[in-house]
Order: structure tokens, then C-alpha cells, then sequence
């Protein structure tokens, strides 16, 4: 009898599936055209055109113009010292401890203004605040990244709408969420940091081009448009598969860490740079994730081992970018910092369940962290990937007004 059920029900099931899967033949994605059009504020990470890599983008081409000279040298410069630089990595519900770094810096009196803030991913959601930088502004991360839940990032798509659906969920509470806390008053204050010589630039991937886009933000606020700054950080938000991609100017974006999980402005250049002009700055760098993982031996079943095994591949990405940041800071001339989340802070294995429980120990733990004397690495640990001589290999740059 138990058979004959089971025979029936799997009969039963049958027709559902081939009329899904007639529905889904018959719900076909219309055919799409590359676009051609070239981004208005937006470069690659070395900040070249991104449709002519080639080609110095148009943003950055009277910096260019000087021999030996790059943005950080430039901003020198304009601003009259040595820059302190914030990048903002990716990871989810994991930017609480970010949120809360910069919330505990702040309270401890030794968080400086930033000249330049680079974010990706739940990095650019945390950036425009820490760019902006005052107690309020620290309230607002408190707020966006501890009284949150998984309903107010997204909606699950039924069966039928996943058919013709373009990922699994539906980011339209993010985008309500970026509405309510990205205003126009938010913007004219960005765009007011423009004409005080700061930036601020965000990462996405562009997946039609395979490409890191790094955006000018700052250039955008300038400009007044609310809703491309908004696209942008939703973009660089967006993990894929889960989430839409979003489309700017016919182009479709999707998280910025697919690609590089770190925006460090300001490394682009034709030359290697010119030595600093105010003496040694700061990168200061917030990795929203673990400094280490402990060893875990996985049950053999298709959703952990999937989970566990896209975790490995982001985070040896991370490494590449550590690496890769550590070696462009020293070349600028200036001291590496970063923190990370300390182990032993419950945050979960999912960084897209947005418990409020496990945000809360990450917000907690960043505060904690931050009230501490010296928290910061000088160097990105090695995981056994990396030469140790690279990690230890400095290279300073000749005093301000030695020849080169």
C-alpha cells in the first residue's frame, strides 16, 4: 500500500512539473543588447575607462597629466597633509561589526576625519555614513545594521515568479530601506565633502563585462543624482543568484565583492607615485568577517558543503585583496591598519540571514574592539598563499623632496 501511495503521489507530481516547465519555456528572458554606453562616473579599480582600458578615464586625467602623481598625491595636495583612507569590505549582515567599529573609534576619541572611503558590497552601505562621519551618522549605522531582520533585505519569490525570475529573492525592502536613509539631504552633504577635495567611491561587478566598476560618489552627489547613488550602492549590495542584479545605463551590475571584496581608491596611476608629500598616512581597513576561521569538519550533505565551500572561495578572494592592498599602501607610502571580527563572536554561518541576534553580537563585538588601546594588524595574517617575504617587504619611499 505504502508503495502504490508513493506511485501515485510521484504520478500527481508529474504533470505540475511539465506544465512548469512549459510555463518557464513559455516565460523566456527577452534578449538583451550589450550596451555601449560609457559610464559618466565610474572608472576601473587602476582608473582607466572601463569600455577602454587603455585610455586614463576622463575623471582623473588632469591628475594623470603630472608625471609621477595619482589621486592620494593629488589630494595631498589639495588638502595639506597626509590622507587618512577607509575601505569597507563585504559580508552581509556581518557589516554590524563595522557599524559598531566605527560607533566604539568614535566614542574613543582617536577616529579621524577620512579623506578618502572606499566600500563594497555591505561595505557601501556602511560608507556613506562613516564618510560623513558624525555622532548622527554613527546612530544611523547603529540603527540600519542592529533593528533589521531578514524582511526588511529582501522577499522570497514563490515557485511560479521564480520560473521567470532573475534570482531567488526580491530586494524591493533594500531598496525602501536605501530610500528612507539615503535622502537628498544625505546627498547635498556628500556633495559638500566634494567641494571640500574628499571622496568617496564604491565597487560593483559589472557582469556583462566582467569588470570591477569603481564609482565616483562623491562626482555623483555633485551632480545631484539621488537615484543613481542609490542604484549604485543597491548594485554593489547585490549578491548574485540571491539577488537581482540592477541595471545602470543598459549595463547590469551585481555585488561588488563577486569580483574584488576591496576598494582602495586613489592606487590608479600611469607611473609608480611620487613620494608622499606630508610623510606617511594611514589605510585603514574594516573587514567585515573573521581574521581567522577555526577548522570544522563538515557534515556530507550538498547545502553545507556548498555553503562552506563559496565561503573558502570569498574568502581566499579576501586574501588576494588583503595582499594586494597591503603592497599598493606600502608603494603610496603609507601604514597598513585593519581589524576584522575577533573569533569567538557568535555571527553565524549565513551571511544573508540578517538575525537580529547574531548583528547584535557582531555591532557588540566592533564596539568592544575599538575601545582597545591598539587594535589594528600591520600586515594581512598569512594563510600559508603568500611569500613571506612579500608580507614583510615594506618599501619605503624617499623623504618628501629626495629625488625619486
Amino acid at each position: 500500500m505504502g508503495r502504490t501511495r508513493k506511485a501515485l503521489e510521484r504520478a500527481a507530481i508529474f504533470p505540475v512539473l511539465l506544465a512548469l516547465s512549459l510555463l518557464a519555456a513559455c516565460a523566456s528572458p527577452p534578449e538583451r543588447t550589450l550596451s555601449l554606453q560609457a559610464p559618466a562616473y565610474a572608472t576601473l579599480p587602476n582608473g582607466f575607462e572601463p569600455l577602454d582600458p587603455t585610455r586614463i578615464s576622463h575623471l582623473y586625467a588632469d591628475v594623470a597629466a603630472v608625471p609621477g602623481n595619482n589621486l592620494i598625491r593629488h589630494l595631498e595636495q589639495k588638502r595639506g597633509h597626509a590622507l587618512n583612507l577607509l575601505s569597507l569590505s563585504g559580508g552581509g549582515q556581518n557589516g554590524a561589526f563595522g557599524a559598531g567599529f566605527l560607533n566604539g573609534w568614535r566614542e574613543a576619541g582617536t577616529r579621524p576625519q577620512f579623506d578618502l572611503v572606499g566600500g563594497v558590497s555591505t561595505g557601501a552601505l556602511l560608507a556613506t555614513h562613516a564618510f560623513l562621519g558624525t555622532p548622527e551618522d554613527d546612530a544611523l549605522l547603529e540603527e540600519m545594521y542592529t533593528g533589521i531582520s531578514a524582511e526588511d533585505i529582501y522577499e522570497d519569490r514563490g515557485l511560479l515568479a521564480l520560473l521567470s525570475a532573475d534570482s531567488l529573492r526580491d530586494t524591493a525592502p533594500l531598496r525602501a530601506l536605501l530610500q528612507k536613509y539615503i535622502t537628498q539631504e544625505t546627498l547635498a552633504r556628500v556633495a559638500a565633502a566634494y567641494d571640500d577635495d574628499r571622496m568617496l567611491f564604491v565597487g560593483t561587478t559589472n557582469i556583462d563585462y566582467g569588470q570591477t566598476w569603481v564609482w565616483n560618489m562623491t562626482l555623483i552627489a555633485k551632480a545631484g543624482k539621488l537615484d543613481l547613488y542609490r542604484d549604485v550602492l543597491l548594485a554593489s549590495a547585490s549578491f548574485p543568484i540571491v539577488f537581482p542584479p540592477v541595471e545602470i545605463d543598459g549595463h547590469l551590475f551585481v555585488d561588488g565583492a563577486a569580483r574584488s571584496n576591496l576598494v582602495i581608491p586613489g592606487m590608479g596611476g600611469t607611473q609608480k607615485p611620487n613620494p608622499p608629500l606630508h610623510g606617511p598616512g594611514n589605510l585603514y581597513l574594516i573587514d567585515n568577517g573573521k581574521v581567522t576561521q577555526p577548522p570544522e569538519a563538515l557534515i556530507r550533505a550538498l547545502g553545507k558543503i556548498a555553503a562552506t565551500t563559496i565561503s573558502v572561495m570569498m574568502e581566499q578572494s579576501m586574501q588576494t585583496a588583503l595582499t594586494r592592498s597591503y603592497v599598493g599602501t606600502k608603494l603610496l607610502g603609507y601604514d597598513f591598519n585593519m581589524v576584522g571580527i575577533p573569533d569567538g563572536v557568535d555571527i553565524g554561518n549565513d551571511v544573508l540571514a540578517f538575525d537580529p541576534q547574531q548583528m547584535r553580537a557582531a555591532f557588540d563585538s566592533g564596539r568592544e574592539l575599538a575601545a582597545q588601546q591598539n587594535p589594528w594588524f600591520h600586515s594581512p595574517l598569512n594563510s600559508g598563499d603568500i611569500p613571506a617575504w612579500l608580507l614583510q617587504e615594506t618599501t619605503p619611499l624617499p623623504e618628501a623632496g629626495s629625488t625619486p
